[in-house]
C-alpha cells in the first residue's frame, strides 16, 4: 500500500478530477472562499490524479466517472486499494434517490448529482474533512454499489471480484450498462451473480471492454439481482440462527437428569400484554440489524390518517386486520409501519428484506 506524502504546509488539500476544463476552473473558483480551510488541486483524468496522489497529501478526491485514459471507476478502485484513508466523492448525472441509497451502502464513498451547487459540494467536503480530523475514514466500496455505478453510467466493461476469504474469482460482464453474464467457479449466469453479490470482503478490478461473444444469461436487471441476493443472504442467516437454536435444544434435552424440585406454589396466570407498535419495530431492528438500513423508530400524527385509510382498505377487501405495512415513496426513504395507539414508523432502506420484516411483525402481533 502506498503512503500519501506529508503536506509540509499542513493545509488540507482537495483534488478535483474531471476532463471538462471549464467545470474544473468553475469548481476551483466556487470553492475559493474556503481557502482558509482547504486548497484545491485539479486533474483532467484519472492518470493525472494518481500522479498527484503520489506527490501530494490529499484529504478528499472529487471525481467524475466518464473520463479518457482512466475513468472514475478505475480511479476509485486505485484509491480504495492504495489510499484507503482518502474518501472519494463521485460526480454523476443521476437523481437524488439513487445517490442517497448508494451513499448509505458505500462506506466512505459519497455521491453528488450533476448539476450541483457549490453549497452542496462544500457541505460534503467539509463533512469529510471533519471526519478526517476526528480520526479518519477507511474508504471501501461494496460490490453491489460498484456495479450499480457501472450500470448507471452505461458502461461496457468486465468486472472481476476476488474474495479475500478464498481464491475464487467472480467475473461480471456489462454491455452499455446492461448486466449480461457472470461466472463464479463452476457457476454461471444468475447462480454466479448471486454468489458474487454475497461477497462482503473482496478486491474489485475493472477492464473497460466486454467480449463480443458474451451472451445475455441473466434475465433480470441489476436492481432485481441486488434485492434477490439480499433476500437469499437474509434467509441463510435466518436458517443458521434456527439451526443453532435446534442444536441448543438437543444439548439441553440430553443434559443429566436433575433431582426433583419442590413443587412450586400455584400461581395465578398472568395475561400477557401484547407488545406495542414501537416494541414490535424494536424487535425487528434487533433481529435484522442496522446493516440493511433500518432507521430510527418514531411516531408522527401526520401519518395517522394514512394508517387509518390502510386499515379501512383491509376491511373493505375482507383481508383481516392490518398488522403492518410498507409505503414506497418516490423521493424519500420507504416507511415500514405498525398500526397502534400510537402507530410506530421506521424509515428503511429499499434493500430491506420486507418479507422477513412482515413475518416477524405477524408473529409478534
Amino acid at each position: 500500500m502506498s503512503e500519501n506524502k506529508i503536506n509540509q504546509t499542513g493545509t488540507k488539500q482537495v483534488l478535483i478530477v474531471d476532463n471538462n476544463t471549464d467545470l474544473l476552473m468553475s469548481i476551483k473558483e466556487g470553492l475559493g472562499r474556503f481557502r482558509s480551510q482547504f486548497s484545491v488541486l485539479l486533474a483532467g483524468d484519472g492518470k493525472k490524479a494518481l500522479d498527484i496522489l503520489k506527490k501530494e497529501s490529499i484529504s478528499v478526491v472529487v471525481s467524475d466517472v466518464k473520463m479518457p485514459k482512466m475513468n472514475g471507476l478505475e480511479l476509485l478502485l486505485n484509491i480504495t486499494n492504495e489510499y484507503p484513508d482518502i474518501p472519494v466523492i463521485i460526480m454523476t448525472a443521476y437523481g437524488r434517490e439513487e445517490l442517497e441509497w448508494m451513499a448509505r451502502r458505500s462506506g466512505a464513498v459519497a455521491f453528488i448529482g450533476k448539476p450541483f451547487s457549490m453549497r452542496d459540494l462544500s457541505t460534503k467536503l467539509l463533512s469529510l474533512l471533519k471526519q478526517e480530523s476526528d480520526g479518519g475514514v477507511i474508504n471501501s466500496i461494496a460490490v453491489g454499489v460498484f456495479m450499480q455505478l457501472a450500470e448507471m453510467e452505461e458502461m461496457t466493461c468486465t468486472i472481476r471480484v476476488r474474495s479475500d476469504i478464498n481464491s475464487t474469482t467472480g467475473v461480471v460482464f456489462f454491455k452499455e450498462g446492461q448486466l449480461m453474464d457472470a461466472r463464479y467457479g463452476s457457476k454461471v449466469g444468475e447462480d454466479a451473480i448471486f454468489m458474487i453479490m454475497a461477497l462482503e470482503q473482496a478486491k474489485i478490478e475493472i477492464q473497460n471492454s466486454c467480449s463480443a461473444t458474451v451472451q445475455a444469461r441473466i434475465g433480470m436487471g441489476l436492481q432485481a439481482v441486488l434485492l434477490e441476493a439480499m433476500r437469499l443472504k437474509d434467509e441463510l442467516a435466518s436458517d443458521e440462527s434456527e439451526k443453532n437454536d435446534e442444536v441448543r435444544a438437543v444439548k439441553e434435552s440430553i443434559s443429566p437428569p436433575q433431582p426433583p424440585a419442590a413443587r412450586p406454589a400455584k400461581k395465578v396466570p398472568v395475561r400477557k400484554k401484547k407488545p406495542t407498535a414501537k416494541r414490535i419495530l424494536q424487535a425487528i431492528q434487533k433481529k435484522i440489524g442496522k446493516k440493511i438500513g433500518i432507521g430510527q423508530i418514531y411516531a408522527d400524527r401526520d401519518w395517522e390518517h394514512t394508517v387509518t385509510l390502510a386499515l379501512k382498505v383491509g376491511g373493505f377487501f375482507n383481508a383481516g386486520p392490518l398488522q403492518c405495512g410498507y409505503i414506497s415513496r418516490t423521493n424519500e426513504d420507504p416507511v415500514f409501519f405498525i398500526p397502534g395507539s400510537p402507530s410506530a414508523l421506521m424509515k428503511v432502506d429499499r434493500m430491506s428484506p420486507r418479507d422477513r420484516m412482515f413475518n416477524i411483525a405477524r408473529q409478534l402481533k
